[in-house]
This record gives C-alpha cells, structure tokens and sequence, in this order.
C-alpha cells in the first residue's frame, strides 16, 4: 500500500510533464529540419534557379526598348535665292543613335551646289528621335560647286527639338550656326545661319513631313562683303527602323 501510493504521486508528477515535453521535442526536431531546408543548397536548386533567371532576362530582352534607333530620310526642295528665283534641290539624311548620342550625314544638291554635313548628335532631352526630345549638333559643313571637289569647309553647331501634341502628330525645329569656313579655290569664304521649322506625321515606322527653312549667309571675298538668302520648303518622308 506504501509504495503504491509513492507510485501514483510520481505518475502525477510526471504526466504532466510528459505532453509538454514531447510537443518541446517535436518543435526542436521540426522546426530544425525547416531551418535546414530553408538554408539548404543543392546543385539541383542552383540549375533551377538559374534557369528561371535566364528566363527572366530573356523576357526583358523582349520587351525592353532597345537603345539602337536607325534612320533614313529624302526631301524634295523648293525654294529661292539671291541668285536664282526659283529653284528645285534634294536633300538625303542617314542617322544612328546609341542611347543618347548619335551620328548623322548628310547630303544637299541644289543649282550647281553639292553640300555634305557630317554631324554629331547628343540629345539632352527625350528617349528617342521618333519621341519628343532636344538634342544638341556639332560638326562639319564642306560644298562642292559643279562636282569639281570640296569648295569650302566650315564647323557647325546647333540644336534640333521635335514636340509631338499627340501619338502620330508633332513640330519640330532647327538652328544652326555655320563658322566663316575654309577659304575656297577663288578666296571666298561663307559663314551663316540655318532656320527650320515644321510638321509631320507619324504612321509607326515611317514620317511624313513638311518643312520651311532659310538660310542667310555672308560671303567675304577680298575684303568685301556680300549677304545672300535661301529659303524654301522642304517636302518628304522618313524611314525609321
């Protein structure tokens, strides 16, 4: 009887404590595992994990936009200058930008005149040339005067700015600065100014545009002189890719 009565107080001193020793048992064994399958590494998740991430580049290549904008561009010209009344010309551009700088060339044929223009863009305003932007100009200006070769050259610099009031509709502008340039064969040399100012439209990859423009320049030759205007309009169409 005595040490059945010893028995039952220790059962009751140890049931008790038995559950919560089991559930500390259990959360300690548990708990670990997750924590080691938490921090685990296996070369199997490391595959897994790099080919979601590859999956995700390629899905950002897609659809980001890319920094490389191409063009092409021809207008026909009419205009006027102090040495002819009336007159019709061609002007080409090509142009590549890389995110925000750019190179463009391009080509003038008017009366017996041949001008070049190689130029460095830099845009300081806007993503692209299809966008509204500004974009700041330097470069080099030659003219060649009845194929006989380069007459003269001189730097530039200016600025051209487009606006767009809606997805397919804008303006756009331009000034140029043309230094006294190189002097020519006969002594002459040129510097002036460049104005333009026009509209386009937008069908997704190709523009369609018109613009005016005028040119005052001085030419010096010998001491003297002489200021000419050329001013016109210039209509055509850009491709961009």
């Amino acid at each position: 009887m005595k040490y059945g009565i010893i028995g039952l107080l220790l059962f009751g001193f140890l049931a008790p404590s038995a559950p919560l020793r089991a559930d500390e048992v259990y959360h300690f064994v548990v708990k670990k595992q997750e924590e080691k399958q938490n921090r685990g590494w296996s070369l199997s998740e490391w595959l897994e994990t790099r080919d979601r991430m590859r999956l995700m580049d390629l899905w950002l290549a897609l659809h980001s936009p890319s920094p490389y904008e191409f063009y092409l561009s021809g207008a026909y010209q009419v205009g006027q200058s102090s040495f002819s009344p009336n007159y019709t010309g061609l002007n080409l551009a090509a142009a590549g930008y890389a995110s925000i700088f750019g190179l463009q060339a391009e080509r003038e044929s008017y009366l017996d005149k041949i001008r070049y223009s190689g130029i460095l863009d830099f845009r300081i305003f806007g993503f692209y040339v299809q966008g509204t932007n500004i974009t700041l100009q330097a470069g080099v200006r030659g003219q060649a005067v009845d194929n006989s070769g380069v007459g003269f050259r001189s730097a530039l610099a200016g600025v051209s700015t487009s606006f767009y009031f809606t997805r397919y509709f804008g303006i756009d502008g331009l000034y140029r600065h043309y230094f006294d340039s190189t002097g020519s064969t006969a002594g002459v040399t040129v510097g002036g100014n460049r104005y333009e100012g026009g509209a386009f439209l937008d069908f997704k990859f190709l523009r369609i545009f018109g613009t005016y423009f005028s040119e005052p320049e001085t030419q010096t030759a010998a001491g003297t002189s002489v200021d000419t205007t050329r001013s016109g309009y210039l209509l055509g169409s850009t491709l961009f890719f």
